[in-house]
Formats: structure tokens, C-alpha cells, sequence
């Protein structure tokens, strides 16, 4: 990642922060893919003058119409699960390996290059949102079968376990995971029998559709 300076507010941070400020003094319920780009631009804005480090982002918005729309900068991911299916989700966006789009003062990358998600929601369907820490290290099967399995839990509860089952796979040297199989194919010699995970910061939300 981004070099870091002691005593400065991290870029991450920030822009959760700003994002969430801007929302609040809004009081809207929902907004526009275009909304989403400004308001994220804004915040960046703000965080290359005042924070250090980078940050990806992923920020999605339910419509009164009953559709999300996301914006993904960078290997974040935002997926629409419904009746133990994949339906939607956005696609990460890179330079190259493991240099994945991000926002800092010191990247030209921005908001308006992200990927978008379009997509009309039913009730019972599940929104996971995750960092790519969650991503690297949780296969679309496995993170499929632990939904199918913790079918009665909490939303809140279902975000907890999935970043459990993310730290095991990622401490678990014979796991088999995304990013291992990846590191294999690109011929990381740390991962030359295309096992094990990335130890990484993982974040997770999940919105059950009602």
C-alpha cells in the first residue's frame, strides 16, 4: 500500500468519514450512480490534502425504485446473492497485479474511472459488500455454501462469520483460495502449489432485501 505518515489521519479513514458527513447533512435515502461520483470525488478531494495512505472504495445506494446501484474503485467487491446463486456484482478494477485502482494524492486514478452496478433487487436478496481481504481468501463457493448454512442469523451476524472464515482461510497455508490460485498463475514462488490465503484487513456488510 501507500506509504503512511505518522500522526496524519489515514486516507481510508477520511473518506469513510467525509462520505458519511456529506450523507448526513443531505438526509437522503438514496442516490443517483451520479450522486454516488460526486460525493465520492468530494471526499477524495478532501482526503489528498488532509490524510496519507490510499484507499479503494466500494459505495452502493438502494433507490426508492428498488434498484442498487454501486461504484467500485479498485479489487473491493459488492455482490447481490439471490437463492443461493450469485445474481450481480461489480468487477474489480486493476492496473496490474496487485496494483488495483486506488485514491490518494499521489494516484491519478478517481471516482469517474470506477466500475458501476446496476441492478433491480427482490425481497430475500442478500448484499455483501467486502474488501478485497474478504475476496482474496473467500471463493464464491465458499462464501455460497456459508450463506446456505447460517440462513437464520442476522445480517450483522452473517457479515461477522464471513470475516472469520476470511482470517482462517487467509492464516491456513493449505487453503484453497482465490488469491493463491492467482499468485500460482502468475508464478509467485511463495505460492508455486497454488495454496493458501493473504493475510489482509477485511471488512464486511451484508443487507438482507426485504
Amino acid at each position: 500500500g501507500a506509504e503512511k505518515l505518522d500522526g496524519v489521519p489515514l486516507y481510508s479513514r477520511t473518506l469513510a468519514d467525509e462520505m458519511k458527513k456529506y450523507l448526513t447533512k443531505d438526509s437522503k435515502d438514496s442516490i443517483t450512480i451520479q450522486e454516488i461520483t460526486k460525493l465520492l470525488t468530494d471526499a477524495a478531494d478532501y482526503a489528498d490534502d488532509s490524510a496519507t495512505g490510499a484507499s479503494t472504495a466500494v459505495v452502493a445506494s438502494i433507490g426508492e425504485n428498488g434498484f442498487l446501484q454501486a461504484l467500485n474503485v479498485g479489487d473491493s467487491l459488492c455482490m447481490v446473492v439471490r437463492d443461493g446463486k450469485i445474481a450481480a456484482k461489480t468487477r474489480e478494477i486493476s492496473h496490474y497485479w496487485e496494483c488495483p485502482y486506488q485514491l490518494s494524492g499521489d494516484c491519478p486514478d478517481r471516482p469517474r474511472d470506477g466500475t458501476k452496478l446496476n441492478v433491480e433487487l427482490i425481497p430475500g436478496d442478500l448484499i455483501i459488500m467486502g474488501s478485497d481481504g474478504i475476496f482474496d481468501n473467500v471463493g464464491d463457493d465458499l462464501l455460497l455454501d456459508l450463506i446456505a448454512k447460517n440462513s437464520r442469523v442476522t445480517p450483522t451476524q452473517l457479515a461477522k462469520k464471513i470475516c472469520e472464515l476470511s482470517r482462517k482461510q487467509s492464516l491456513d497455508r493449505q487453503s484453497v483460495t482465490p488469491y493463491g490460485k492467482q499468485a500460482q498463475r502468475r508464478g509467485d514462488p511463495a505460492y508455486k502449489d497454488g495454496l493458501g490465503g493473504k493475510v489482509d484487513d477485511a471488512s464486511c456488510i451484508v443487507v438482507a432485501c426485504k
